[in-house]
């Protein structure tokens, strides 16, 4: 049934797909002729002045009457004007009467003749989703399957799949796999030789061939990276099996592709751990001393010159108009051959002989006047560089100067931090890295603000520089906020020539991680297309992160189009890429989506690399709480349920009340603290104001309430008595201190120092680790002295220094409370504050021991003997079943592996490295507020390259900053992490492709409180609504806990060393160094790791002790330590490493 018609204009026209006419539609065609036979063979619709032949013509009665119908009356004005061609045949079925086949115009033919406005290629695009596809109805075949879109052509057949998530298309972007084979230019086809046989010459590390292969994708990315097809259009197959190309959002038809040239760069997201530094490294190596480019259209010139020039400047110029790699050819003559050419080297460097290029703003033309002379602004001139430019965040500067040094030689790299000046462009061409940290960088833009005035003109030699690259470690942060924002480093940037952009970061957006897991509950509430609308609230997040990235600062192609550039369109990666759910004009095309992660992404699939990863050995311990541990979480659930009953659930001063939600968030706090100790929560006074209160409200009955909620009362007031009367509370609440117990107390001089002013001859002493960190030092001078220590203790000097130093602690714990808020039934949301030290910090107060001497297990009997009264005293139990069970922990394993404790609340690391301060432990807190930069990287240093600190307290919230601790082997996360994306950040500083042990990672997790609930409710959680949830009240379900607190059944029990966790093995108090007071530096790797100098491995170091705060916030902030003075202007490396010849060719002769 083909057309019996030879046009010529039809073979420019794409046979798309038909029209189906349904049977309800015959009463507009007349019956006789459209059961005639003549209409048994395909006829075309005809215009006026169309040139066909009769036989090939619709009749016009009929043509008239299927023009007529509703289905084709709104696209009548596209065949009208030639856009489409159409013709009929009569195929008589149960559901329809006849076909009309369509031929779509494409836009790329006939352009003289056919133009393309906006409402026309809207039309096509709404055609475009009308017609049906299967060649069977095409051909005029009965019973065909109906097919809704055009035949996409062979290489876009895995693109159809419009369930798949953008998780998963990450996850599967494919792994590089370059082949240097076919690269036709030499010098890239050598380069990445090169890297693939791990051969860049200054690479002092061998590099995994997973690397290998990234770093060379890298390199032909940059160099070649060729040209794609326009991701807007789709790629088909018409019904005569040619290919076509058409953009089902804005209708636009091809028949031929658009391209466009490939991005030079993108974004390499390896997993966590992998040496994305490395990589990096290797790249700029491969390219050391190779100038960049002229970009088109500008063209390569010289300065102009005074006199005449020499032959060896002339020549000189143009190498170097011409990008050639001079400096890898001297550099190998001179390896292997000991030749410095002095006289070529200085030719080629001296200024007259540097290219540059010429840049103009061609948007702006000089205001003509008859009466003044044009201003002209003269052109920027641009020297070409093989600088590398890489921006890191602050506490990341210091690392990548570790990695420089450690794992190259001969780069000359230039270090700018804080404030510091950036030298002339004359100086910053010999620089193959130039090393910013984020806030100098951003600090370029800052000296430019000129309030809401315009922005100032400042000179920045940057501007008149073309880098060979731009790196951003950790550049996720470039998609944040909307496309039309820009921060400081981006308005930067786009002041800058840079030939290659790219982006490292292991998760390119907050829900781009790991490998998709789902759990069967989440699972199940999956809606009928297979989303949850919480995973497409996120992926909208995640891919308006990445669209961003692409567009801002990648400048990728069609994204990055704007409207000042004629000849191409604006595209909006929002309309393309997103569901209809998440906007409100997309049109979820996962095929675009597919093709640009593909075209932009580097990274290896987690099941490539992870047999490169040590082992994570990841368990859950659940420990049962101590009886004050107990004390303390019902504590919580009685002032919750008083509170509640009495507010009557709605009343302002309810704890849950949508205004009171910043109340609510403190309390949560507290309680989640209150896992690992709570006992300074709730004072005696407050437990009994709030007691009275409720019994005052149940005797009263002013108020009717439920029979639940009056035995709920009784439960809490019964409890409460019980509370109020519990010395050991009182004295931790009185103290805010977090009491341990002593045993053999030298000579029984306890009650002097403890927190409950009692003590019975040969009974364990109840005191705290600050009493203990003071009689340390007090006995100091006594430690080899028994006759000394006997008559310290005989004239009574040992208790009266107790008792002063006790008083001092009561007073300052006094000074440091502060009245807490009352609501509803007189309930507060308890307040932590911690005492003032009493001398110093406590980062003056630290021990010196060697590894051997550390943990205290046994009493150090080295070169000095401890006094007998002193040798058998020893802490035998905390109050807090977690301290107690960390402490057994970190002394066993200390000696052999470093350790991360990750915590989320600052007053739980106080308290944890008090009592590594008196075990003589030696740690490092990495903290959210208080440390410079400078500082964290010192931390970070210290821990990985001093052998002697073997424990590092973490703030969780600082573990995804990129962070190298590979010395580390066990992990300890105080408190179950509700988001596993965090979580997993924090193993990563660990887990990583140079660790040389498995990683055990350890949660603690306290019976029946709060964080079971959180580990059973992780379990089932979906990725979006972990990334929803940014606090846990977010999830009904751990909200619906806390708001239904329950008191937990409690006996009583005799006050003391029974209501406290018990250690495994009791910890000595006294041993070698015990007290000695340090400087806070000693100790700290504060140059480059690899300078043994630098370090004093015997001094050991506690970043933050026990600080004054701010009453009101219940958290102990850290004073802020005194900033060291950053690198900046020095060769990273210097040449103690005899340079390796180079294995890349550079594609260069010279006449000698």
């Amino acid at each position: 049934m083909a057309a019996i018609m030879d046009d010529p204009g039809l073979s420019k026209y794409v046979p798309a797909g038909c029209f189906i006419l349904p049977v309800g539609e015959i009463e507009h065609i007349p019956l006789d002729l459209s059961l005639s036979g003549q209409l048994q063979s395909w006829k075309f619709f005809a215009r006026r002045h169309d040139d066909l032949p009769a036989p090939a013509r619709l009749p016009v009665k009929i043509q008239e009457s299927l023009l007529s119908l509703p289905s084709l009356q709104p696209f009548l004005g596209l065949w009208n004007h030639r856009y489409i061609q159409m013709s009929f045949t009569h195929v008589s079925d149960s559901d329809s009467i006849g076909r009309i086949r369509v031929y779509i115009l494409p836009q790329d033919v006939n352009r003289s003749s056919v133009s393309a406005r906006s409402e026309v290629t809207k039309l096509i695009s709404h055609l475009i989703s009308r017609l049906e596809y299967s060649p069977a109805c095409w051909n005029g075949e009965k019973g065909f399957t109906h097919q809704g879109s055009p035949h996409p052509a062979k290489c876009d057949a895995e693109l159809s799949n419009d369930d798949t998530s953008l998780l998963s298309m990450f996850n599967n972007v494919p792994s590089p796999d370059p082949h240097p084979e076919s690269e036709p230019n030499l010098d890239t086809r050598d380069g990445m030789e090169c890297l693939l046989a791990d051969q860049p010459d200054g690479l002092t590390t061998k590099l995994y061939p997973y690397q290998r292969r990234s770093a060379a994708l890298m390199f032909q990315r940059e160099e070649n990276p060729g040209r794609i097809i326009d991701p807007r259009f789709q790629s088909a197959l018409d019904q005569e099996g040619s290919p076509w190309y058409y953009d089902s959002v804005t209708g636009t038809v091809l028949r031929d592709p658009r391209y466009y040239d490939g991005v030079r760069g993108g974004i390499l997201a390896e997993e966590m751990g992998t040496g994305k530094t490395l990589i990096c490294l290797a790249l700029i190596l491969c390219t050391k001393g190779e100038h960049t480019r002229v970009p088109e259209p500008f063209v390569a010139e010289t300065l102009p010159r005074t006199q005449k020039a020499s032959l060896m400047d002339m020549a000189a110029a143009a190498v170097n108009k011409y990008s050639v790699p001079w400096k890898a050819y001297f550099d190998r003559r001179e390896a292997q051959r000991g030749e410095y050419f002095r006289y070529c080297i200085d030719a080629l460097t001296a200024p007259e002989n540097r290219a540059l290029y010429k840049v103009r703003n061609t948007f702006v033309e000089p205001r003509r006047s008859n009466r003044t002379t044009p201003n002209i602004v003269p052109p920027k001139e641009v020297y070409l560089s093989y600088a590398t430019l890489v921006i890191v965040p602050n506490n990341l500067v210091k690392q990548w100067q570790n990695e420089i040094s450690k794992h190259t030689s001969g780069l000359n790299v230039l270090v700018l931090v804080e404030k510091q000046p950036i030298p002339p462009v004359t100086a910053l061409l010999n620089y193959d890295l130039i090393l910013f940290s984020e806030s100098r960088f951003e600090y370029i833009q800052k000296e430019r603000s000129n309030g809401e005035g315009p922005a100032l003109d400042v000179y920045c030699p940057l501007e008149y520089i073309r880098f060979k690259r731009c790196i951003i470690d950790e550049g996720h942060k470039l998609g944040n906020n909307g496309r039309s924002w820009k921060n400081d480093v981006m308005r930067v940037l786009d002041r800058l020539e840079i030939a290659a952009r790219w982006v490292v970061t292991g998760t390119p957006s907050r829900g781009l991680y790991g490998v998709e897991e789902q759990s069967s509950s989440a699972k199940s509430r999956k809606t009928t297309k297979g989303t949850t609308p919480s995973s497409l609230r996120q992926e909208r997040e995640d891919l308006q992160r990445i669209g961003n990235i692409a567009a801002k600062y990648l400048k990728v192609r069609p994204w990055a189009n704007t409207k000042d550039e004629v000849g191409d369109s604006l595209a909006d990666w929002n309309v393309y890429v997103m569901h209809p759910v998440q906007h409100a004009k997309g049109h979820n095309r996962k095929d675009c989506l597919r093709t640009a992660l593909n075209s932009l992404i580097i990274r290896h699939r987690l099941s490539d690399v992870s047999t490169l990863l040590p082992p994570v050995e990841e368990k859950i311990v659940v420990l049962d709480g101590s009886y004050q541990d107990k004390l303390s979480l019902n504590l919580f659930s009685m002032m919750i349920i008083f509170n509640s009953v009495q507010s009557q659930r709605t009343d302002m001063d309810y704890f849950f009340h949508e205004k009171q939600r910043k109340s609510l968030t403190q309390l949560v706090r507290n309680l989640r603290q209150a896992c690992f100790f709570g006992g300074v929560f709730y004072s005696a006074d407050d437990i009994a104001r709030s007691l009275e209160t409720a019994e005052d409200f149940l005797k009263k009955k002013a108020i009717p309430i439920s029979k639940e909620d009056e035995d709920l009362l009784h439960e809490a007031i019964s409890f409460g008595r019980l509370a109020v009367k519990n010395r050991l509370k009182d004295a931790s609440n009185r103290f805010h201190a977090m009491p341990l117990y002593i045993d053999n107390f030298p000579g029984n001089s306890g009650k002097s120092w403890s927190l409950d002013d009692q003590a019975i001859d040969g009974q364990p002493v109840c005191t705290d680790a600050g009493m203990v960190h003071a009689l340390q030092k007090f006995l100091n001078p006594c430690i080899d002295a028994p006759t000394s220590l006997q008559l310290m203790i005989e004239s009574g000097r040992l208790d009266q220094q107790g008792i002063a130093e006790r008083s001092q602690a009561l007073t300052a714990a006094m000074e440091a409370s502060g009245q807490a808020t009352a609501l509803a039934g007189n309930t507060s949301l308890g307040e932590d504050h911690h005492s003032k030290p009493k001398s110093g910090s406590l980062e003056k107060a630290i021990s010196s021991l060697s590894v051997g001497d550390q943990g205290n297990n046994e009493p150090a009997e080295g070169h000095v003997r401890i006094a007998q009264p002193l040798a058998d005293t020893k802490i035998i139990s905390t109050v807090s079943a977690k301290l107690s069970y960390l402490i057994d922990s970190i002394v066993k394993y200390q000696s052999e592996e470093q350790i991360i404790v990750f915590y989320d609340n600052d007053n739980i690391a106080y308290y944890l490295a008090g009592v590594l301060e008196i075990l003589q432990i030696q740690h490092l807190i990495y903290a959210r507020a208080g440390l410079s930069a400078n500082r964290r990287a010192q931390y970070v240093a210290t821990f990985t390259h001093n052998p002697k600190f073997r424990v590092l307290l973490m703030d969780i919230s600082q573990a995804a900053f990129g962070l190298d601790m590979r010395s580390a082997s066990r992990i300890y996360f105080i408190s179950p992490v509700l988001n596993p994306q965090v979580e997993a950040q924090a193993i990563g500083r660990a887990r990583r492709i140079s660790q040389q042990k498995p990683v055990s990672v350890e949660t603690l997790v306290l019976r029946n409180s709060i964080e079971e609930v959180i580990v059973n409710r992780r379990k089932q959680m979906t990725h979006a609504e972990h990334n929803k949830v940014k606090s846990i009240l977010d999830d009904r379900l751990i909200y619906q806990w806390i708001l239904n607190a329950k008191i937990i059944p409690m006996s009583e029990e005799e006050d003391g060393v029974a209501q406290t966790a018990m250690l495994e093995t009791p910890q000595f108090v006294f041993g070698r160094g015990f007290g000695r007071e340090l400087h806070p530096d000693e100790g700290l790797v504060t140059g480059s790791p690899e300078n043994k100098k630098d370090t004093d491995a015997a001094a050991p170091r506690n970043s933050i002790g026990r600080i004054p705060f701010k009453a009101n916030r219940a958290i102990k902030r850290p004073r802020s330590p005194s900033s060291a003075t950053g690198e900046s202007g020095d060769n990273v490396n210097g040449d103690e490493t005899q340079e390796k010849p180079s294995k890349r060719r550079a594609r260069v002769a010279f006449a000698i």
